[in-house]
């Protein structure tokens, strides 16, 4: 009974860590829900650049990095999301520690659209787009 009970817990603790649970507080590494300079993806008006993708059944995400270097001479990330349903929510996580730790922010939504973003990219930034649809959250790799 001993070693079923060890083994349901070692378990249970490994499935908490597998979830990508971005911009979820109770996530191992989740500081905050912090956006920066929020910086208006309208800005980018050289464009962006698609860095990754992530998709559940119905929800899609992109993190997207300016072309331009638009807010103090630095490059911006943006999540941008479709395809959502009621309940669908998108973040742009980043980190200053290569994703060990991380802030949250939470998209501006539109319809089936939403846009989350407008952090500065400088030193060791890392980003990553995130989409919760279908009750679970799928997140793109870490990105600099």
């Amino acid at each position: 009974m001993r070693k079923l009970m060890i083994g349901a817990a070692l378990a249970t603790g490994l499935a908490v860590l597998a979830v990508p649970s971005a911009a979820n507080a109770a996530g191992p590494g989740f500081l905050d829900y912090s956006c920066g300079p929020r910086v208006s993806h309208e800005r980018a008006t050289a464009g962006t650049t698609k860095l990754a993708s992530a998709q559940t059944s119905f929800g899609y995400v992109h993190l997207d990095r300016s072309r331009a270097r638009i807010y103090k001479g630095r490059h911006v990330y943006f999540a941008l999301g479709g395809g959502l349903q009621s309940g669908d929510k998108i973040t742009l996580d980043w980190s200053d520690t290569g994703g060990r730790t991380w802030h949250g922010c939470y998209a501006k939504r539109r319809g089936t659209i939403a846009t989350a973003g407008g952090v500065d990219q400088w030193g060791g930034r890392s980003f990553r787009a995130c989409v919760y649809s279908v009750g679970r959250w799928v997140c793109t790799p870490w990105k600099k």
